[in-house]
C-alpha cells in the first residue's frame, strides 16, 4: 500500500491543533523531511526477515562490571 505524502496544509493543520505557531517555511521544510522519512520507512517493508522471531523485550545492559 503506497503512503501518500503529507502536504503543507494538512501539517498546518495539525500544528494549528496543536496550538503551535508554524511558519509557512517550517512547514514547508517539515513536509519534505516527513515524506523522506516515510520513504525510509517503506523500503524496510522490503526486507525479508525470513523466520526472525520478533523481539518482544530488550534489556540494555550498560553497566560496567
Amino acid at each position: 500500500m503506497d503512503r501518500i505524502p503529507p502536504t503543507k496544509q494538512e501539517i498546518a493543520t495539525l500544528a494549528k491543533a496543536a496550538r503551535l505557531d508554524l511558519p509557512e517555511d517550517r512547514t514547508r521544510l517539515l513536509a519534505e523531511t516527513m515524506d523522506g522519512i516515510f520513504q525510509l520507512l517503506d523500503s524496510l517493508d522490503g526486507v525479508d526477515l525470513g523466520e526472525t522471531p520478533p523481539a518482544f523485550a530488550y534489556r540494555a545492559k550498560w553497566e560496567r562490571r
